[in-house]
């Protein structure tokens, strides 16, 4: 009975079992792989969330003290750069350890090697269970990194997006917080409440949205000091009053003690290069060497950044937004560069006009393989950097010019000066290379550089394409325009190409309609849009552009003071011959 039953009992085969385990070991292992996927970028999502901690913690700590809480350097860097989120054109400074014992309420997930560091600062490079921070642009890196499927990450966004903005001014609700004080609370509309270093002053800010005329009845100020005052609180739209007056000032009839935004003309030489921030948050490259102007009206990338270098030479910032690049893949794929520029201010084009060397006159290369590697390091630049700097003003010189006059008078791009003419294509090239500062490059404006010029101007809001490619004779010093002049340091020349004259301007000068009148660098406001001036009109400016008339090879461009504004718009090229020298003709320089 028994050996029956077990006969007729039906079993598991051999085949079955072993297919029955292969398929629980793929299970097995689809949930392990899964597991580990989860583990991965549970990982990175830790790491993100330690670096947008640290960057509000940074940031509030920064904006309180004015300075970063990070000194000790950090150089082992190379694996981080080998994954192309370090920009050269941003993280331009040093890479420090974040101090994480000066942050109040920190929870990290990483960067438990902090504390050996700072127990052994000398040998930082040895440890890497570490978060950085750039020095300049602000950008918070993990150094051990996160790996996932043979990819680093080391920061919270990628190779593809690396122009995160830096922060060099301190500003809440865009009042400026002053040096030798930090941030303790409040907005703008309730008080912003600061306090000295020494924790000995405290301030509370006035709004004042009002111009004034007068000093404010509680105020108490020196009587050398009244205009500046007033001339600072109608700029910044307020001051700062104190919270505990002392018993000097509480003796006198006006009550309070107010500090006031100083107008510094300029901000201290950046003594390296690095990325400017203005209050509405938007960012500029700085070459080292420069300052930035701190005038209302010239300290915001919208209205026109200016800045100044060691010779005193004025620039104005032209923004090329990262935006625009659609097919260039990086700052070495010229031919794409060039065309995504051409795309993006393409309605300021002509076929007839292009940025190619011409060898039957000479503009200030020897060769095409010469202007050609000029031309892609100014594309390499103005890529990276995003944007270059054009002269604020036409370039010019400290004595009047004539047609026997050497190209030997220094060249400034500075106000009040004579415009640099008669010079040909290739002096006025030399002319504008001489301009450069070190580790810099200077020269006339490629074609494709004007046309940037004049789309950021579009772009901004100052005129519009009508005025840029129609009829400039509105804002530029043209024969059929008018006009007064009332700069007193201002000269002019009437009918200059017959006799130059020049007459200083005593009270004011109005230049009537059909009057070929020259005038001195930014003689007047009227002629100035994004703080550059006489981009239209005065003189014919040389390009490095060419044109396909083989008798006229060089594209000139601005139109100057004896044609219509209504002929040669701003965007509008003429085709001259290079060995051309009049008084009409002038430059001006790029920097980049």
């Amino acid at each position: 009975m028994t050996s029956s039953k077990i006969k007729s009992a039906k079993g598991i085969s051999l085949i079955s079992l072993v297919i029955t385990i292969m398929i629980l070991m793929i299970l097995a292992n689809i949930i392990i792989y899964n597991v580990k996927d989860d583990i991965k970028l549970g990982n990175l999502a830790e790491m993100q969330n330690d670096i947008d901690i640290l960057r509000e913690k940074v940031s509030s700590y920064y904006v309180q003290n004015g300075k970063l809480p990070a000194s000790i350097n950090y150089t082992n860097i190379e694996s981080i750069k080998a994954t192309g989120v370090i920009s050269e054109a941003v993280d331009t400074g040093r890479f420090l350890v974040i101090d994480l014992s000066a942050l109040e309420n920190l929870t990290l997930n990483r960067g438990k090697d902090f504390e050996k560091v700072k127990e052994d600062p000398e040998n930082a490079n040895s440890y890497t269970d570490l978060y950085i921070i750039n020095e300049t642009s602000h950008n918070i890196f993990y150094v051990a990194g996160i790996v996932i499927d043979g990819d680093v990450f080391y920061t919270d966004y990628t190779s593809n997006n690396i122009d995160t903005v830096p922060v060099n001014l301190r500003y809440v609700e865009n009042v400026r917080i002053p040096d030798g004080f930090y941030y303790l609370r409040g907005t703008k509309e309730e008080g912003i409440r600061i306090k000295s270093d020494d924790d000995t002053e405290e301030y509370e800010w006035v709004q004042q949205e009002e111009k004034i005329s007068e000093i404010p009845e509680d105020v108490e100020i020196a009587r050398n000091e009244e205009e500046d005052f007033i001339e600072s609180v109608n700029a910044y739209q307020g001051y700062y009053k104190s919270v505990n007056p002392s018993q000097e000032y509480a003796r006198s009839v006006r009550t309070s003690k107010v500090m006031y935004l100083k107008m510094e003309n300029h901000s201290p030489v950046y003594d390296r290069e690095g990325r400017y921030r203005d209050k509405n948050g938007q960012t500029a490259y700085i070459p080292q060497g420069f300052s930035v102007s701190n005038i209302a009206g010239e300290d915001t990338i919208h209205q026109g950044l200016v800045v100044k270098d060691q010779n005193q030479n004025e620039w104005v910032w032209i923004e090329v937004p990262k935006s625009i690049y659609t097919t260039a893949k990086s700052s070495e794929d010229y031919e794409n560069i060039q065309k995504d520029m051409q795309t993006y201010a393409s309605g300021y084009q002509d076929n007839n006009c292009m940025d190619n060397w011409y060898d039957k006159e000479q503009h200030g290369f020897e060769n095409s393989n010469q202007y050609n590697e000029w031309k892609n390091n100014m594309l390499k630049s103005v890529y990276e950097k995003g944007g270059f700097y054009i002269g604020r003003y036409e370039v010019g010189t400290d004595i009047a010019r004539t047609s026997n006059s050497p190209t030997e008078a220094t060249p400034i791009i500075q106000a009040d000066a004579y415009p640099y003419n008669y010079v040909t294509c290739e002096q006025a090239q030399m002319l504008a290379k001489s301009l450069a500062t070190e580790g810099n490059t200077t020269s006339l404006m490629f074609g494709i550089q004007w046309d940037l010029v004049l789309k950021d101007i579009e772009v901004k809001g100052a005129k519009t394409q009508s005025e840029l490619k129609a009829n400039s004779t509105t804002w530029g010093n043209y024969l059929n325009s008018s006009f007064d002049v009332t700069k007193k340091k201002v000269q002019y020349a009437n009918s200059p190409a017959t006799k130059i004259n020049w007459a200083w301007i005593d009270n004011k000068f109005t230049k009537s309609n059909l009057s070929d009148v020259l005038l001195t660098t930014g003689a007047t406001n009227r002629n100035k849009v994004l703080n550059i001036y006489d981009l239209a009109g005065n003189v014919w400016e040389w390009t490095l552009e060419g044109t396909n008339d083989t008798g006229k090879p060089c594209s000139v461009r601005s139109g100057s003071s004896h044609d219509a504004g209504d002929t040669y718009a701003v965007s509008q090229r003429f085709k001259d011959v290079s060995t051309d020298a009049n008084y009409s003709l002038g430059f001006r320089s790029v920097l980049y």
